[in-house]
């Protein structure tokens, strides 16, 4: 059913299932069965990226009834996005990409929509779509992720033919179509995915001129050494680096890129210019909701991802969450955490608050560039005052410690091995003491189970001497000391000086009976002088109708025995639906083309071990022929005649 959006209600506009005939050019005719079976769900999200369908999934596990529904502009399935590199070179299939099996929203009775949500009803609690419909929902998470930033909107030359933004499936697509003819490429940008690309492009035999505005690469999450351990092992792997470095133009003949201008004055010729120059979260929904959302670079939400408008939750590239170390809003564009996001935010969604009170504490961000593993956890660059700075470095690796008062508030690891991420991560969470462990810590050799052995054995002697019941700090939330609950109750604060999560609400929203007919008059909107603060909706959210009260007891946390290393946790946090419910018999149409499935979901290093190395092909860069050198020189003298710029 379509329901076209009317002031205070929804007027049918039809109920059919439709089927359209479309002539293909050899004569067969192809049948699209699209069906909408419902004017409304309980759940709906906005964007199916890897935290929309976490979301969805989650949902579906922890409330068996409830209506869900996805809506989305998105033409094909989730994929596993960090896999894209991969693929783009030839590593992985398009089968492979998947980050669910195929089927799966049919197989959970998840309804998906392919349409833009085009503003947010809060009064009303419905979405208008595009054409002029409208769909109700008893809670909404928007998962619209982020966009790519490109190049400048006024660079000459932006759209020559082999210009290209990398972001999303059609982006790699096109690039993996272009790279056989390829023998020069420039990758612009000073980021992860900037360095990840350029090893892609190196691993298939072009040659790379990497381009980086400023003097270091990462300046927000790595210092002058560090940075600079990685632009000498990317030089190592044959890359052209080129520090302080803007484009100025791109050339081209006949519409196709043919080279770039530099601000260093410099012309490099080229097939291919890539941008990977960042993302910016899309709050476009947040400026279109009739009840003013909090936002700032990213929709702001709490711990168990609410925004400041009852009933609305925003969860991956696109949520802002506070850090618990600086008070600011950030938002996280990774994998991993957008699963654990949209798990967060599911469990709230569907009432199950002891599932989601726990904060995901500090930020932290694991990947591979080129031979070194980076792993930065908490604070790194010490922006915390009065933290104490410990480092060590060789030509092969890098560690940075950053301490407060033998508490560990910021870690950073280059080298060739990795640390496990989660058990730092755990001990800045917790406000763990490192007295004796900082030199192991530095220099890479940590081992975590005598470590979390050795805190719990002191604990039990603690206990015995003292007569008291040891208690262990359980994860932290955002909310800073200066918070007027943390006045009302210091027995929740931590050493780290932050307050504990709050304990769940008695009730849930999912089995409060609906009380806000689609039909209702739509209220009087307050006026500008009474919209809330930032500061004032810290202290408001807390006082809301489904704020925890305060005196339920604290969920107990698992012990330390049954603590994932991060092997076991990236294992429990890859996608799977082995633990879903039985499939219903109720069948959901869903109008997005699945791709070929596969027999299990798999992460992308599994692939890596069974599936054989591309063969690099020899660089046109490092075995240069006579003919085309000449060829290269006399188009270099004939800039001006050739190219148009």
């Amino acid at each position: 059913m379509l329901y076209e959006y009317m002031p205070g209600k929804f007027k049918l506009v039809y109920a059919v299932q439709v089927k359209e005939g479309l002539h293909m050019g050899n004569g067969t005719t192809s049948v699209m069965n699209m069906q909408y079976e419902a004017e409304s769900a309980d759940i709906v999200i906005v964007g199916n990226g890897i935290a929309g369908l976490t979301a969805a999934v989650e949902a579906r596990r922890l409330a068996p009834d409830a209506r869900i529904a996805i809506i989305t502009e998105q033409c094909h399935p989730t994929i596993n996005t960090p896999a894209l590199k991969q693929f783009a070179i030839g590593k992985l299939t398009q089968e492979q990409l998947l980050a669910y099996p195929a089927g799966s929203e049919r197989a959970q009775r998840i309804h998906v929509i392919n349409a833009r949500v085009e503003s947010i009803h809060a009064q009303g609690k419905y979405v208008c779509l595009n054409g002029g419909y409208g769909f109700g929902y008893g809670s909404l998470l928007i998962a619209t992720g982020s966009t790519p930033n490109g190049l400048p909107t006024n660079l000459p030359g932006r759209d020559f033919d082999g210009a290209l933004t990398l972001h999303c499936l059609q982006d790699y697509l096109n690039l993996r179509r272009r790279l056989d003819e390829v023998d020069s490429a420039v990758v612009v940008g000073g980021g992860a995915h900037a360095i990840e690309t350029v090893m892609c492009l190196l691993h298939y035999g072009i040659e790379v001129h990497w381009l980086i505005r400023g003097e270091s690469c990462l300046p927000k999450m790595l210092d002058g050494p560090a940075s600079a351990l990685i632009l000498e092992n990317m030089r190592s792997a044959g890359a052209k680096v080129y520090t302080g470095t803007e484009l100025v133009g791109i050339v081209g003949r006949v519409g196709s890129v043919a080279g770039v201008v530099t601000t260093r004055h410099k012309m490099i010729p080229c097939q291919l210019v890539l941008a990977c120059t960042g993302t910016s979260p899309i709050t476009t929904l947040a400026e279109q909701c009739n009840i003013p959302m909090l936002h700032n670079r990213g929709i702001l939400v709490d711990d168990q991802f609410r925004t400041n408008v009852r009933d609305i939750y925003a969860a991956g590239d696109v949520a802002a969450r506070k850090n618990p170390q600086t008070g600011v809003y950030e938002t996280h564009a990774q994998w991993y955490d957008a699963v654990l996001q949209g798990r967060t935010a599911a469990a709230a969604m569907t009432g199950h608050h002891e599932l989601a009170a726990p904060s995901l504490g500090v930020p932290w961000h694991a990947t591979h560039l080129g031979a070194l593993y980076m792993l930065t956890v908490g604070d790194p660059l010490s922006t915390i005052k009065g933290a104490t700075i410990l480092s060590d470095s060789t030509k092969k690796k890098y560690r940075r410690l950053s301490i407060i008062d033998d508490h560990l508030v910021g870690y950073l690891s280059l080298g060739s091995t990795q640390p496990d991420s989660l058990a730092i991560k755990r001990i800045i969470d917790e406000g763990l003491s490192i007295r004796g462990v900082k030199r192991a810590l530095l220099k890479g050799d940590f081992d975590v189970r005598k470590y979390f052995s050795q805190s719990r054995s002191r604990a039990a002697q603690d206990m015995l001497t003292s007569g008291k019941i040891h208690v262990v700090n359980p994860l932290v939330s955002s909310l800073p000391v200066t918070d007027p609950l943390v006045r009302a109750h210091p027995q929740r604060i931590t050493p780290g000086g932050v307050l504990l999560s709050l304990p769940p609400p008695t009730t849930s929203r999912m089995e409060r009976p609906r009380t806000e007919p689609l039909h209702e008059p739509v209220p009087v909107l307050p006026s500008i002088d009474s919209q809330l603060t930032i500061h004032e909706w810290e202290e408001d959210r807390m006082e809301r109708p489904h704020t925890e009260p305060l005196h339920e007891p604290m969920p107990v946390l698992p012990s330390i025995d049954s603590q994932l290393t991060i092997h076991e946790w990236e294992e429990e946090m890859r996608p799977s639906t082995d633990k879903l419910p039985a499939s219903s018999k109720r069948v959901v149409e869903s109008i997005l083309v699945p791709l070929p499935s596969r027999p299990t979901s798999r992460n992308l290093w599994s692939y890596s071990e069974k599936i054989p190395a591309i063969v690099a092909r020899p660089s046109s860069a490092q075995r240069p022929s006579p003919a085309k050198a000449e060829k290269a020189s006399g188009h270099e003298k004939a800039g001006r005649t050739n190219f148009l710029l």
